[in-house]
């Protein structure tokens, strides 16, 4: 629990150090999940200086990237050869991108990394997932983010779009005891059993009230 804590305290720090101001550093981000919602964006208060459609070659997007509930999962980018990946590029300060960091559990928890690649003379980062797994599916709200997002996207066909829409989807359900940290495999079953009840209970106060709630970032102007 110290170790979340830890994590919204430097959240915290960033938001502040927003308040002063974006700062003189510029960044290029490729959102292609959730963060192509104009309503994300509003709701972590972050707003970019530049948008523009963008296709990343030899990526594509994969919903690999386990979400806090079973079965669920978040989008991630992977190398795939002859493939495209659709989103938007994002010009975004050096401290709104830090602050990203915070909402992509990059600090800290290790969920996420940034990527960086340089494609047409442009150099951007995105995330991808510390811990790919397969066999997940997105939830219908997570995956009508990127479909919403794509609609205005110009190389995104129909054909495509309508590919990304018909993913089978799974509906938020039990926990995932481990999410934030993988349990050891030499536990004994009883104390993987007390450890696991522990960790449902820590991921529980972590997304209702440790991620979701902030003392700084309704003072943000966007």
């Amino acid at each position: 629990m110290i170790r979340y804590l830890f994590w919204r305290l430097l959240f915290e720090a960033c938001n502040i150090v927003r308040l002063f101001g974006h700062g003189p550093d510029r960044v290029q981000y490729l959102a292609f999940g959730a963060n192509l919602s104009d309503e994300i964006l509003s709701q972590r208060r972050i707003r970019p200086f530049a948008v523009e459609p963008f296709t990343l070659r030899d990526y594509a997007l994969r919903f690999d990237h386990p979400a806090p509930w079973k079965g669920c999962a978040y989008a991630s980018a992977e190398p795939a050869a002859g493939e495209s990946l659709h989103g938007f590029l994002y010009t975004l300060s050096g401290r709104d991108a830090d602050r990203m960091d915070f909402y992509e559990a990059v600090p800290i928890l290790n969920r996420y990394h940034r990527t960086y690649v340089e494609q047409d003379g442009v150099r951007l980062f995105f995330y991808q997932t510390n811990r790919s797994m397969p066999d997940l599916r997105p939830t219908v709200e997570y995956l009508g983010y990127i479909t919403g997002g794509l609609e205005s996207h110009p190389d995104a066909s129909a054909d495509y779009r309508s590919m990304i829409a018909a993913t089978a989807t799974a509906e938020p359900g039990k926990l995932v005891e481990y999410y934030l940290s993988p349990q050891p495999e030499n536990r004994p079953p009883w104390l993987r059993k007390i450890s696991g009840g522990y960790q449902k209970f820590v991921v529980m106060i972590f997304l209702s009230l440790i991620y979701k709630y902030s003392l700084t970032a309704f003072l943000i102007r966007r």
